[in-house]
């Protein structure tokens, strides 16, 4: 640590404002802007070639937190920002409730209708908006034994943190990609736009809450998981949102120009990488530093 980053507030502030410059998430926040992205994540989920290796990573951090001694008979976890409840329905497994929290109404329904189709009873799906949650007027001070959030931007900011915390009374877990790599969205950064890939999975906020959790007391536990898929992309509209998103490409004449590469070259292979860091805290193990 830099004596510049001390002098400017000292580590805890430098962390707290990188943490909190991951917070400022889409344009719009509404329930019709996360069911739109919903549709397109679970249309997605029901068509992709890799829904096994997304099975495998659920399961693989569900057994690491078994493993950790969480997710027992009598425990009570949330998800927080629970998409399709994949995750939830995986922890519903061994414990008494499982409950997933997302603000897209479409994601809520499509878990509740897994959760049913799979005959899985103690799972619950709550449509809410967590930025807006009220933890102590809604009683949910220390009402989960297990906190649980991967992927979702309703874990960034302090008054995130703060909330998901508050709801604990045991562990808190996040997940985020730390590294990611992508052959062919490199292949297409280079012929279709002249320029490098650079990836948005730079591991900041992994880096931002391992170093705030521990100066502020806690001892925070990291594990991870490594998602290694080598593919054939065959052209179609869907590889080409689905690259170009990887390029940080949004922009309907970008996209249109990806599909119209990936039909140039035909079926390409794709080697990829995705490095997921979970960070693990007991909410009550904390000293002062």
């Amino acid at each position: 640590m830099s004596e510049n980053r001390k002098e400017e507030g000292g580590e805890l502030d430098y962390f707290s404002q990188l943490w909190e410059s991951r917070a400022a998430g889409p344009v719009c926040h509404s329930p019709e802007i996360w069911d739109e992205r919903a549709k397109r994540w679970i249309d997605n989920l029901n068509t992709e070639p890799g829904r096994s290796a997304r099975a495998d990573r659920i399961a693989a951090t569900a057994g690491r937190l078994r493993s950790c001694g969480l997710l027992g008979a009598d425990d009570t976890v949330v998800d927080v920002g629970c998409g399709p409840g994949l995750f939830v329905l995986e922890f519903a497994k061994t414990v008494r409730r499982a409950v997933g929290i997302d603000y897209s109404g479409c994601f809520v329904e499509y878990g509740r209708a897994l959760a049913a189709a799979s005959g899985i009873a103690n799972a619950e799906f709550q449509q809410r908006d967590f930025l807006a949650l009220d933890v102590e007027g809604e009683r949910l001070a220390g009402a989960y034994d297990l906190v649980f959030s991967s992927l979702t931007p309703a874990a960034t900011g302090m008054d995130s943190l703060s909330k998901l915390m508050k709801m604990c009374r045991g562990w808190c877990c996040n997940v985020t990609i730390v590294h990611a790599n992508d052959s062919l969205a490199e292949q297409v950064m280079r012929d279709v736009f002249d320029a490098e890939l650079r990836t948005r999975w730079d591991g900041r906020g992994f880096y931002a809450l391992l170093n705030l959790l521990w100066l502020s007391g806690y001892y925070p536990e990291t594990f991870y998981y490594d998602d290694i898929r080598n593919e054939t992309v065959v052209p179609s509209p869907r590889w080409a949102k689905k690259i170009a998103s990887y390029c940080g490409k949004r922009e309907p004449d970008d996209i249109a120009r990806i599909e119209k590469y990936l039909e140039k070259i035909g079926e390409a292979p794709r080697h990829s990488t995705s490095r997921y860091g979970a960070i693990l805290w007991n909410v009550n193990r904390k000293d002062r530093r």
